[in-house]
């Protein structure tokens, strides 16, 4: 990196009448320390004498010349300007925070964060309405703290995908799912948006006697005319925990229910196919393993846009796992040794109705699965990603001690941090019981089985 070169800054160039700034964390690397003297509370300002807003100016900063001049206010309010090339721009962005939430101002009536217990850590209980998130991470946003400055920046800054939680375009039903007074139509946002090339996937949480039935048509019908830049509409169902004390009362997505939603989708499936090539409506897995009906082709879901909100994941793991152990067998190097998987009650029914037998006629060892009750949430929260770390450690001490086995839990049990949401560590569930406990990637679970020897 080349040496930075520190100056004074004309007093206020920043300031542009608003608070806009990036926190430092640490001083530059390469910085010489005698002139420019790190404290916390130091903070970018400006860009090339522009006013930033957060680290995403950076991503999308294109420098004038050969240098790029960053202005930072001291802690004492004190102003410098750090000039360096912009290619330093990577190796600089390191010393900045971390950007924060814009929070949720909605109440939705199916919201899982207001159903968790007391007691966990604060991050749970924080509600994302953040652009930036969704365009950077795929987290779904309702779009009603946009504003107009937030709809500039998204088209000017071109922060495509966004990823937007719709749940109905009938005004009325999203304002009483939303928990909103304001009636906000969520069309013209998104004709904006997608007129403006921005291309964005949308969901819908279903539920039961809210927005199903002939709402759900109306959703599909309005977005589906907004193709290709809505370019997917997942349908997941609502989750309940035993936790919904004073909350709206709700009913989950029953088999019965399950089975008409797949009906009425496959109908609007077949028509988008027809007309366009592609399904653009897509159910989460869950609706075919509580329906007990096949998943529909690998190929129906479009390059699978959604699959990490679990739309199409049985099917992808599948073909995944299945490719994975054909080449293994080709190679005389197949997996050997058997395998336990603690897992969520709806994903050990797509490990025993699709995955298990595939890798067994693939010539995989034994596989025994395990769905986990979900004591935390309530055995009607079934998801791998919603298991507590307790849950898993009563599971793994319920084990007969001999044999020894491999235990298999999924990645999705853990957050970036690597804890489960009662912040267990692996080694924490592990502790003080005889088995081996790993933790395979999702897509490269084959691949790991093999590499255990």
């Amino acid at each position: 990196m080349q040496p930075i070169v520190v100056s004074h800054a004309p007093a206020g160039i920043s300031g542009r009448g608003r608070l806009v700034m990036i926190e430092l964390m640490m001083p530059f690397p390469g910085s010489d320390d005698r002139v420019y003297q790190w404290r916390k509370g130091d903070a970018v300002v400006a860009l090339d004498g522009r006013a930033v807003e957060d680290i995403l100016e950076l991503y999308y900063y294109v420098p004038d010349s050969e240098q790029m001049v960053l202005t930072i206010r001291r802690a004492t309010g004190q102003e410098v300007e750090v000039t360096l090339p912009p290619k330093a721009l990577d190796q600089v962005t390191t010393c900045f925070a971390p950007m924060e939430f814009k929070t949720c101002a909605c109440n939705c009536v199916f919201c899982f964060i207001d159903q968790n217990p007391v007691g966990m850590r604060p991050a749970i209980y924080v509600k994302d309405e953040d652009y930036r998130f969704s365009f950077l991470y795929g987290n779904y946003i309702t779009l009603t703290s946009l504003g107009r400055k937030g709809l500039a920046r998204i088209i000017e800054q071109k922060m495509s995908p966004l990823f937007v939680s719709v749940h109905a375009t009938d005004v009325e039903v999203r304002t009483r799912m939303l928990g909103i007074k304001r009636r906000i139509d969520v069309l013209p946002i998104l004709q904006t948006l997608v007129e403006n090339g921005i291309t964005v996937h949308t969901q819908v949480v279903l539920c039961p006697d809210w927005n199903d039935g002939a709402v759900l048509e109306q959703t599909f019908r309005d977005l589906v005319a907004l193709t290709p830049g809505v370019a997917s509409l997942a349908v997941v169902p609502v989750g309940l925990s035993v936790h919904r004390e004073r909350l709206t009362s709700l009913d989950p997505v029953t088999p019965d229910i399950a089975r008409r939603v797949i009906d009425q989708v496959t109908a609007f499936q077949d028509d988008t196919r027809c007309r366009t090539g592609h399904t653009f409506i897509h159910l989460s897995d869950e609706f075919y393993l509580l329906a007990d009906r096949p998943f529909p082709p690998l190929d129906h879901y479009d390059e699978l846009p959604q699959v990490d909100n679990g739309i199409g994941l049985t099917p992808h793991l599948a073909a995944t796992w299945s490719e994975a152990l054909a080449e293994a067998a080709a190679a005389g190097n197949p997996p050997r040794r058997p395998l336990t998987i603690l897992t969520g009650q709806i994903a050990a029914q797509a490990f025993h109705r699709v995955l298990e037998p595939l890798l067994r006629v693939g010539g995989a060892p034994p596989l025994e699965i395990i769905g986990v009750p979900n004591e935390f949430y309530g055995v009607s929260v079934t998801v791998a990603g919603l298991l507590s770390g307790s849950d898993l450690r009563r599971a793994l001490l319920a084990l007969p001690p001999r044999p020894r086995r491999t235990v298999a839990l999924s990645p999705r049990i853990f957050n970036s941090d690597q804890l489960t949401l009662d912040d267990l560590t692996l080694d924490a569930i592990a502790a003080g019981q005889p088995h081996e406990v790993v933790v395979p990637p999702e897509d490269g679970l084959v691949d790991f089985w093999v590499g255990m020897g």
